[in-house]
């Protein structure tokens, strides 16, 4: 792909990712709202062409653009549209969506078909852009961390966490607090609905976990 492309490939995510994506997607359009995504992957090769928008080769270097990507895409004159080299979306752990309303992409953080969005990704585990004080970006949602392929009490998110607390409770396998901090009150939902479904008391939510516990398996 070049540069200029956006991949919306949901299968280049992270495989949790790929599963919260789904879930929040399909509620999404259970409320009516048309959802558009809009980018996932990005490579660093991209990173570097968006960095370079509305930044001189100096500005670039001085962040730690190589100096051939700098001269390449630095292009001051035009909008900035990224402030970081490290966007999660190179970690295949971010995505952006917007609504699409009577054909036309609403790039409007106000609209209630955002509102939305924002909402039910947060639900299924997401940090919204759009709440960020610091150059907040309302297409964009994330999930940090060095998870791979289980989401477990050494690798969540506080968002990630939340998430799978109202789904426990919501089975009725967890009854503490909906805080984000995934203790031993956590680990024990986690292993109780892992039994109830027949799978090993790991303490862990894997792919196949996750998408039961989110309702789309």
């Amino acid at each position: 792909m070049s540069v200029t492309d956006q991949c919306r490939d949901a299968g280049k995510l992270n495989v949790l990712v790929q599963v919260m994506l789904s879930a929040a997607l399909k509620e999404i359009k259970v409320t009516g709202v048309n959802p558009l995504v809009v980018e996932t992957y990005r490579s660093k090769e991209r990173q570097y062409y968006l960095y370079g928008q509305g930044r001189t080769v100096a500005q670039c270097t001085a962040v730690g653009v190589p100096a051939a990507k700098a001269k390449k895409y630095a292009k001051p004159g035009a909008t900035k549209v990224t402030w970081t080299l490290n966007s999660i979306h190179i970690q295949k752990k971010a995505v952006d969506v917007i609504p699409v309303r009577n054909g036309r992409a609403i790039w409007n953080t106000n609209d209630k078909d955002t509102k939305k969005i924002i909402e039910i990704m947060q639900k299924y585990g997401f940090e919204a852009g759009a709440n960020w004080t610091s150059s907040p970006d309302s297409p964009h949602y994330q999930v940090k961390g060095t998870f791979s392929k289980v989401f477990s009490q050494e690798k969540n998110t506080t968002y990630v966490t939340k998430s799978i607390q109202r789904a426990l409770k919501a089975f009725g396998f967890y009854t503490g607090k909906i805080d984000g901090i995934w203790g031993a009150t956590t680990t024990k939902a986690v292993n109780l609905f892992r039994k109830a479904n027949g799978w090993q008391q790991s303490g862990k939510i894997g792919k196949t976990a996750l998408k039961k516990l989110l309702g789309i398996l």
